[in-house]
């Protein structure tokens, strides 16, 4: 009995790339993160904001201030006055805003990854896509070239009266339906193509898409990105309630110019001014705590359901990549097992019914192509425990 081999996982990728040269997963990854980044810039809700420069000193625009006070009797005085007015920030709103920078700067690394995670999962989900019905009509064809040999064994059978009517009704029965799922198996392929090149830009296969799961993926867990924005947007929900403290009022620096005009003469000053609120420390209103409140509460009860979402996408998966594992070496088994019993009753021919014979046969190349596709589904699994952990290609 001929059957089509087993392909080690997607040896047809190596056919698909042999055009030019083989590029590996990260190289497709950085073309399709190039293109999702010009997708975005032209969307008005870009992921990436410049962040404006934050002002350490002054804490407002400047003022100037003009007054001219004219006396109304001959021997008054006219009094004159220019002054220009920096507020500033006093040395706590200056600790704040320097962690305001340093938080910002946090911001953008974890959108940066975000984002990245973003791509990864996009290219991730199509490539396995186009792996499983690449690998699937390619073993669809291998069972096309075993069905067109076997149906000239079958058709001089029949002819020659070794086979029974019903048998060979059931051969064109099998022939029919793998006629139709083989249509159906290259629409599939070419939508999965389709998918593909929107997000990666090339129909190019990496050389070798398989990913190794990431050790201590628990831990890993800890820095995935939306858990991260998450802590970062704690950390700017509390430096925004420092910063709303009637304690950080601006210390106001005047530079004042007068000038009094008498009968004895001119009288030219110049001098300098300092307001530094009086305000306590830590003043912050009701209205202010009540706001930080909740959305503090808000972003806890986030943080705990994106943590939980993120544990049962993980178990789930982990669930589906152990049992693809078991489910490939029982299938292997099964294959091993398949092509004794064909042999067997092969050889029992004279008193087997065909029927038995054939079903077998039909049987043992379904559980071939079935083996290939439990191979993608473990190594699609592997890739998607590291998109779940946070991990970007």
């Amino acid at each position: 009995m001929t059957h089509y081999p087993t392909y080690l996982i997607f040896s047809v990728l190596l056919l698909a790339s042999s055009q030019g040269i083989a590029k590996t997963l990260p190289d497709i990854y950085d073309g399709a993160r190039t293109r999702l980044i010009q997708l975005y810039q032209n969307n008005p809700a870009h992921i990436e904001r410049e962040a404006k420069a934050v002002n350490h000193w002054l804490q407002g625009p400047a003022s100037l201030q003009i007054i001219a006070l004219p006396s109304n009797t001959s021997n008054g005085e006219d009094e004159y006055e220019v002054g220009v007015f920096l507020p500033f920030r006093p040395p706590k709103g200056r600790e704040l805003d320097e962690q305001q920078s340093k938080l910002t700067q946090r911001f953008i690394k974890a959108r940066e990854k975000r984002f990245s995670l973003l791509a990864s999962g996009l290219l991730r989900e199509s490539l396995w896509r186009r792996v499983m019905a690449q690998t699937e009509l390619e073993g669809l064809q291998e069972k096309q070239k075993w069905i067109d040999s076997l149906d000239v064994t079958i058709q001089k059978q029949s002819q020659s009266g070794e086979l029974d009517r019903a048998t060979l009704l059931r051969w064109e029965q099998e022939k029919l339906s793998h006629q139709l799922t083989l249509s159906q198996a290259k629409i599939a392929l070419n939508n999965a193509k389709q998918r593909y090149r929107e997000i990666a830009g090339t129909q190019d296969l990496p050389d070798s898409p398989q990913e190794t799961v990431i050790p201590n993926i628990d831990n890993a867990i800890q820095t995935h990105p939306e858990l991260t924005l998450l802590l970062l947007s704690q950390q700017q929900l509390n430096l925004n309630y420092d910063f709303a403290d009637q304690s950080l009022a601006p210390w106001t620096l005047g530079i004042i110019a007068r000038q009094l005009k008498g009968p004895a003469g001119n009288n030219n000053l110049l001098g300098v001014s300092v307001n530094i609120p009086l305000t306590g420390s830590d003043t912050t209103s009701v209205n202010d705590y009540a706001l930080w409140r909740d959305a503090s509460n808000a972003l806890n009860g986030s943080l705990a359901t994106t943590y939980a979402r993120i544990q049962q996408q993980l178990s789930e998966t982990t669930a589906t990549y152990e049992y693809t594992k078991e489910a490939e070496k029982v299938l292997s088994k099964q294959v091993t097992l398949g092509e004794e019993i064909a042999a067997l009753y092969l050889k029992q021919a004279d008193s087997l019914p065909k029927v038995v014979w054939l079903e077998q046969l039909l049987s043992q190349q379904d559980t071939i192509l079935a083996l290939e596709k439990m191979k993608v589904r473990r190594a699609e699994a592997a890739s998607k425990l590291n998109q779940i952990a946070g991990v970007a290609l």
